[in-house]
């Protein structure tokens, strides 16, 4: 099962995303802050990472430039209501493989997360094949 951390400070629409993702075959985690995520983020290995961009302390781009800075590979998506041209220019070099602008869909979230993953290549890692056998 695929683990993502969510980092969102609007707590309900962190808590709506991570209920989405968890009925839908994932394994959501949700934090409100950066501080957070680092906390979870040593807990945990996160499969991708959902981040909003506007939170209070370190924004959205800091956290992505410091998460690359350790892992150029997990799939990041910046989910934001900050839907200028600028903010996208800004977002993609620090790390974002993907960018939403708010309000989101939970149905086109799941075709992107699916897709980033895809790509990531981490759901071929996460198959186990025996025989005709596939888990």
């Amino acid at each position: 099962m695929f683990q993502i951390l969510v980092v969102e400070d609007n707590e309900n629409l962190n808590q709506t995303v991570c209920t989405y993702l968890n009925l839908n075959g994932y394994q959501a985690k949700g934090v409100l802050n950066v501080h957070d995520a680092y906390d979870m983020m040593t807990d945990h290995i996160f499969d991708l990472i959902i981040s909003d961009i506007m939170m209070p302390g370190i924004d959205g781009f800091e956290f992505a430039r410091s998460v690359r800075a350790l892992n150029n590979d997990i799939p990041m998506l910046f989910m934001t209501a900050k839907e200028d041209f600028e903010s996208k220019r800004k977002g993609f070099p620090a790390g974002a493989d993907d960018y939403m602008v708010k309000t989101i869909d939970l149905d086109a979230l799941f075709l992107r997360l699916e897709a980033l993953l895809r790509r990531a290549k981490i759901a071929a890692n996460k198959k186990l094949a025996i025989g005709q056998l596939k888990l």
